[in-house]
Formats: C-alpha cells, structure tokens, sequence
C-alpha cells in the first residue's frame, strides 16, 4: 500500500461547475476517504488547448469564445509537469491540495500575444453561449459537443478557471511560462 496519494485534478474541483470536475471531485472524496495521507495537484487549463489551435486562429483572424472577458491561469504542461514531479519527489507529511494556475489572461490578451508573436491579426471574438454554440455547429460539431465546449467557456467565464494562487510557481521554483513564451514555442 502506498505511503502517500499523488493525483492530478482540476482547478477549483470541489466548488466547480466545469463539466470535467465530477470524475476528479468523486476521486479526491474517495482519497480523502481512504484515510491515506495525498497530495491533491488541481491543475488549471493547459496553454496548448489555447495554442494548439494557432493554425486555426491564423487562418479565420478570430479567436472565438463566450467567456465573457474573463480570466483563465493557464499554464504549459511542461510547468504542470515539473509541479507534479517536485511533489512526487517532495517529503510532503500529511495532506495538501494545490491550486496550480499560470498567469491569468483573458482571451483578448491571448489575441493580442498571438497577433505580436506572429505578426498575423487576430481578433477576440466574445460571443454568447447560444453563438458559440451554434458557430461550433456551424464548423461541424455535433450539438452535444458544441454545448460541452460551451459550458467550458462558462466555466471560465464564471471564474472557474482563473486562480490567484502561487502554488505553480512555489513547486517550480520560478514564474510559470508566459502566454507569448508558449505562443513562440508552439510556432517553433
């Protein structure tokens, strides 16, 4: 039997709305349930849902979401990488749960890193819900699909996914990625 519980979450899982929460909420409850001493990881979005789709961006000149100008602590997975391998390596006693997030940004500043790192305009688009989810339609999403992924930008829009916690970059030792620094690695 393990000495001590390691598992990665989401961001906010005990109080969030997020439609990826429930699976990692019912697993923190049955580790806290165990009596095992853990360490909880709550990781935030990762910058690669955001910079993968640079292709995309580059082509419409739009970043489309219904987020509603809110903030997201996104950081690469390279940064959650490194947070779980110090506390994997930590002598961490008893239990912890760590809020992980980037520096947040809002999907304007992700248009303008975008449009200075590569020299291409790009424009934010705030859409609301029921526009998103009809545009994602529109590019040949299923419905179910298109209202999962709208639900994550109410997550986000609601704050679900932003985080003033410095837990990131206390485990790392040093500042998360910046967006433009992803950005540029993701065009390399």
């Amino acid at each position: 039997m393990p000495s001590h519980s390691r598992v990665c979450s989401i961001l906010k899982a005990d109080t969030t709305t997020n439609p990826l929460a429930p699976e990692h909420k019912a697993t923190e409850e049955v580790l806290a349930a165990s009596g095992l001493p853990y360490t909880v990881l709550r990781n935030g979005w990762y910058t690669e849902n955001y910079t993968d789709q640079l292709p995309q961006y580059l082509q419409s000149g739009t970043i489309p979401g219904a987020t509603g100008g809110s903030t997201i602590s996104a950081a690469p997975r390279t940064d959650y990488a490194a947070a779980a391998a110090a506390a994997l390596t930590g002598d961490e006693e008893g239990d912890a749960v760590y809020e992980l997030g980037g520096a947040a940004f809002t999907f304007d500043e992700l248009a303008d890193a975008v449009t200075e790192v590569t020299g291409t305009t790009v424009v934010h688009r705030d859409l609301s819900a029921a526009e998103l989810a009809s545009a994602l339609e529109n590019v040949g999403l299923d419905a179910g699909t298109a209202g999962f992924v709208t639900a994550l930008d109410h997550s986000i829009a609601i704050g679900e996914l932003a985080t003033d916690s410095d837990d990131l970059s206390r485990l790392i030792g040093r500042p998360s990625t910046p967006l433009r620094d992803a950005i540029r690695a993701a065009r390399a």
